[in-house]
């Protein structure tokens, strides 16, 4: 799972700094940026929060997230085959 650097695709896309977010978030923005960079898990609180800033549902952003070792082999072409239908739903509706 690649949480960290959904979370910064998304606040890009956003137009947000990353200190107004961290900000926004009640976070400092060291913290944010070890987020983004994957050095710390933060907990499902602070995901909360981050997920509620980026106007984006948590399963969303969990969705995006997803790495190919998150998904059993069995169904890892499955879900290659499946995952650009699915982003493009999420994406129209966010």
């Amino acid at each position: 799972m690649d949480i960290g650097n959904t979370i910064k695709q998304i606040r890009i896309r956003k137009g947000l700094k990353q200190n107004e977010f961290a900000q926004r978030c009640q976070l400092t923005q060291a913290y944010v940026s070890k987020i983004e960079s994957n050095q710390k898990e933060p907990a499902l609180g602070v995901l909360k929060t981050i997920a509620d800033v980026l106007e984006t549902p948590l399963p969303v952003l969990f969705f995006h997230s997803l790495t190919a070792e998150d998904i059993d082999p069995k169904k890892r072409e499955a879900f290659q085959i499946i995952l650009p239908s699915i982003k493009g739903m999420i994406e129209s509706f966010f």
